[in-house]
């Protein structure tokens, strides 16, 4: 009896020792998973940093686990650490050369490096090893292979042996949509990420991913939904706000496009990262206050971009401080090829150059932007407008003819300026021809009759013909409604037709038209004059 009860307690403690083995190692297994869950979580969120921690400490604490050095080396790659990254496979396959999936992460830099003949290598014995039945390692191999878009057909044929294995795995139907986008088939890539989302409704990626093909295909509304369900699953999803950011600029929302990438750059936890892009989303909802801020803080680096430099001198311009933003512009003048520079920068740089009353230098600078696009009618108006400004009549001519050219209508307005710069530029004649014009576009408006009243005075200067008689007739009979609001106008008309009755020797008329130049302006020197030697 006593040697039963020594075999029954000696079996007993021999149970109670494996279940304490069993226990610590599902302990081990499952705090292991859980931390390369989480690294995985932080690489997917844009946390690549945070998730090089996470699996550092991991490695220390299970420093035997081959699995860990792979996940550690991926986020080291996503960190931009290859060569750190390199050294972790390598330790994984020291600590356990069965491990196949070390390779693959090896076979991934070699992918990454332009060498697919040596990837391959790896990526064989990683199969070779797995039998090609370890699910996960088909998925990093797939995932490797969709580092260059050449090969997404490779990764789609190791996806299918995954899928045949079991098709309960989200992440392989996500990495066959990627595959799929790669081959420009958005149908399959959509197809693949709402299968996805139905085996497992709590993860956010595939409505990301799906969001991001709307994206790509202008599909704004399918987009909006698609980022929003992923955001209504997990609220910290920061790649749903960084490209809801990217959908609403494209949108021209400005004031939305900011909010989103705010929450991007709070979420991230990197404020650097997106600084560029956040800067283009603040001017184009016209906050230019604080987008000057960041792209003062952007273009102290070296090696600051020419598009960099653009935006920033446009911003300034737009905030009111010209003096920067011509200093801004120079700078970029200088700095971007001369393919770069874009037909809107001159007509940027030609306002600026108006603001600082360098109308010379701003016409110049419109027709290099005119050389680059010469269908520009707003900037052809411009430079019409600063060529008459300027008083160089010829030069506005050049402009307003090529404007009225290119219309479809030619505006009243295009006629009016026109015709006062032939006026101007003593051509006359041609000045008589277009303010016809305007009368035929306007005629209830006095303008026209005046400066066509005022070109025929010329073409006739003695008055002897009256040429100009008929037209301050008509501005007369059109003005007289409002006298005090043409009283310059009407005071030319009267004083000319009472100087041309005077020439006619029909004195009371003439008479009559100094009266009423007297009833408008009771100082006018010629008129008082004019009726003294009448009487």
């Amino acid at each position: 009896m006593k040697k039963i009860l020594d075999f029954l307690s000696r079996a007993w403690f021999a149970i109670f020792i494996v279940l304490c083995l069993l226990v610590l190692s599902a302990r081990f297994v499952f705090g292991q998973s859980a931390e390369i869950q989480e690294a995985k979580r932080l690489i997917e969120v844009d946390q690549v940093q945070k998730a090089v921690t996470v699996l550092d400490k991991a490695v220390q604490t299970y420093p035997s686990d081959a699995l860990v050095s792979y996940y550690l080396g991926i986020a080291q790659i996503k960190n931009g650490q290859r060569e750190l990254a390199l050294r972790s496979f390598d330790k994984g396959i020291t600590l356990n050369e069965k491990e196949a999936i070390n390779f693959a992460g090896k076979g991934y830099l070699s992918i990454l490096e332009n060498n697919p003949q040596k990837a391959k290598l790896d990526f064989e014995k990683a199969l070779s090893l797995s039998k090609s039945k370890n699910i996960p390692v088909l998925q990093s191999i797939a995932e490797s292979y969709l580092a260059d878009g050449k090969l997404a057909g490779e990764a789609i044929s190791l996806l299918s042996k995954a899928k045949s294995l079991d098709n309960e795995y989200p992440e392989t139907y996500i990495l066959l949509g990627d595959a799929y986008l790669q081959q420009n088939n958005g149908g399959l890539a959509v197809t693949s990420y709402e299968k996805a989302a139905s085996l497992d409704p709590k993860i956010a990626k595939p409505y990301y991913k799906i969001g991001m093909v709307y994206l790509r295909s202008r599909n704004y509304s399918g987009a909006q939904e698609a980022f929003a369900k992923a955001i209504q699953i997990d609220p910290g999803y920061t790649l749903a706000y960084k490209e809801q950011g990217e959908l609403y600029y494209q949108m021209k929302e400005g004031d939305k496009a900011v909010e989103a990438y705010q929450k991007y750059l709070a979420l991230t936890g990197k404020p650097e990262v997106g600084k560029l892009r956040y800067s283009f989303f603040l001017f184009m909802a016209k906050e230019f206050s604080k987008a000057n801020e960041i792209f003062k803080d952007l273009t102290t680096a070296t090696e600051v971009s020419p598009i960099t430099l653009r935006f920033y001198a446009i911003s300034l311009y737009e905030a009111g401080d010209y003096q920067q933003s011509r200093a801004v512009f120079e700078q970029y003048f200088v700095k971007a090829p001369g393919q770069d520079v874009e037909a809107s920068d001159y007509v940027y740089y030609g306002k600026l150059l108006l603001k600082q009353n360098e109308d010379s230098l701003a016409a110049q600078s419109f027709q290099k932007s005119l050389e680059m696009e010469p269908k520009q009618t707003d900037v052809l108006q411009l430079q019409a407008e600063t060529y008459f400004k300027s008083k160089k009549y010829s030069d506005a001519i050049a402009s307003y003819e090529r404007l009225m050219a290119i219309r479809t209508k030619p505006a009243s307005q295009d006629y009016y300026t026109l015709g006062r710069a032939y006026y101007f530029d003593k051509q006359y004649d041609k000045a008589d021809v277009i303010f016809l014009k305007l009368i035929e576009l306007q005629p209830n408006m006095t303008v026209g009759y005046l400066w066509e009243a005022r070109a025929k005075s010329n073409l006739d200067p003695d008055s002897e013909n009256g040429l100009a008689k008929p037209f301050y007739e008509k501005l007369i009979e059109k003005a007289s409604a409002t006298p005090e609001k043409s009283k310059n106008d009407l005071l030319e008309a009267y004083s000319y037709l009472g100087y041309y009755h005077f020439l006619k020797q029909e004195l009371p008329l003439s008479k009559t038209y100094w009266q009423k130049v007297l009833a408008l302006s009771p100082d006018d020197v010629k008129a008082k004059e004019a009726l003294k030697a009448l009487n």
